[in-house]
């Protein structure tokens, strides 16, 4: 794989893995088109927009895969990972079609927050880089780390959305989604102490 190619997939791999780095997307023309949103699915059209661009990250998640060699323990997981964002990504986008209350196409995070997650993924792209990164088991539990952050992340977001969501299908599909990651969360966590913390 040529060095350029592997940079890059490094950058995109420490970004991912870095609680789910926030990247703004171009503006779609119809925005300006799109109904104007009380204060309250404001509010919780910004949470879909997160959890989407999260989605569509976790759903790269195989790029990990490509940078460095793995485990199967780790291998499985991240794929699991990705599934997960797939079919998150695909049900939104679904639902974002099917109700005109919800919004997965905002940038809700401040200038600064997001020039923060950018320097945060940029000190991480020394681990995931090939040669001069960490190698095995040290890589392993880095990236296994940075998932479990970023899936905690995503499973709190489900919960506080439920609980401001007034729409009971929308708000089933926020705890389902929720118990999802929850479900990764705890296979994350799990592998970490059994392979990575109980003197491995």
């Amino acid at each position: 794989m040529p060095s350029r190619i592997v940079l890059l997939l490094a950058v995109l791999v420490a970004g991912l893995a870095t609680g789910c780095v926030h990247v703004s997307q171009p503006r779609d023309k119809t925005e300006a088109k799109a109904p104007k949103l009380s204060p309250e699915r404001q509010v919780l059209s910004e949470g879909y927009s997160i959890l989407y661009q999260d989605a569509r990250k976790f759903d790269a998640s195989d790029l990990v895969l490509l940078v460095k060699a793995e485990s199967d323990a780790m291998k499985k997981l991240v794929n699991s990972v990705g599934e997960m964002g797939d079919q998150l990504k695909k049900d939104l986008e679904r639902i974002a079609k099917d109700y005109p209350g919800v919004r997965i196409d905002l940038d809700p995070l401040p200038e600064m927050e997001k020039r923060k997650r950018k320097a945060v993924a940029m000190t991480r792209v020394k681990d995931f880089t090939p040669v001069i990164g960490k190698g095995g088991r040290e890589y392993e539990r880095t990236v296994l780390l940075s998932f479990s952050n970023g899936l905690n992340h995503e499973r709190h977001l489900c919960r506080v959305m439920a609980d401001a969501e007034t729409d009971a299908g929308l708000k089933k599909f926020l705890l389902e989604t929720g118990k999802k990651y929850d479900s990764l969360y705890e296979d994350a966590t799990k592998l970490l102490e059994k392979e990575y913390f109980a003197g491995g």
